[in-house]
């Protein structure tokens, strides 16, 4: 029953009067749990009336006037702007830290990426503009590496006719370095002349276009017997 410390204290609600004292009194009589219940409130009064007051700390005078002034000293503006400082602080701390380490590695892996990209297609670029014919380490075109030692009869001949380049071909190389077909770009040949032709390329050796380091076919070499040119 909420009302029996109360009831036990005098101290019932004003609203309850004296009719409401009475009341409980009439029911205390009649329920033997209540009359259970507000003897262990009576034992514990008692307990309590016996029981040795706890002194106060010596000190409570000083923290209570040090607690009053610091309360003072931040209830102005300035300690409301201190407190709004010392908050964002903390949240910028809680924030950033944990960010800190994540962004500073993403940074030098970063770094380090360019320097390896660089390091790649650095030299194959020059400062100036670069031509749609320059190569980079990327694509390499192809190239003679070695003539067959076949003669050509005709040579001298359309050397003296020809002038600097009297027999200009264009050799297609396959991805394992042999010529798979020419064409004639400038120059006249008869059946001998073309035969001679056929030995020599199809049994010259070249190194085939690099795609990123790979063999690849389609690459076009330049042939005057005079002079070699490559062309991407």
């Amino acid at each position: 029953m909420r009302l029996l410390p109360g009831y036990l204290d005098g101290a019932l609600p004003e609203s309850l009067g004296a009719e409401g004292h009475a009341s409980i009194g009439a029911h205390l009589e009649t329920c033997p749990s209540c009359r259970h219940e507000l003897e262990r409130y009576r034992r514990i009064q008692r307990m309590m009336s016996v029981a040795a007051r706890p002194a106060p700390p010596a000190d409570l005078g000083v923290r209570i006037r040090a607690a009053i002034s610091t309360v003072r000293a931040l209830g102005g503006f300035a300690g409301r702007l201190g407190r709004a400082k010392d908050r964002l602080e903390i949240v910028l701390e809680n924030i950033f830290e944990p960010l800190a380490l994540p962004a500073t590695g993403g940074i030098v892996v970063a770094l380090l990426v360019f320097a390896l990209v660089y390091q790649v297609l650095g030299p194959g670029m020059p400062v100036s503009a670069a031509t749609a014919d320059s190569p980079t380490n990327l694509l390499q075109p192809a190239r003679l590496e070695a003539l067959a030692g076949f003669q050509m009869s005709q040579l001298e001949e359309m050397t003296l006719k020809g002038g600097q380049h009297p027999l200009l071909v264009e050799a297609m190389v396959g991805a394992d370095g042999q010529a798979v077909s020419y064409r004639v770009i400038s120059g006249q040949l008869d059946v001998s002349m073309q035969r001679e032709l056929d030995q020599v390329l199809f049994f010259s050796r070249f190194r085939p276009q690099m795609s990123f380091g790979r063999p690849t076919s389609g690459g076009r070499v330049i042939l005057s017997f005079s002079q070699i040119r490559v062309r991407g």
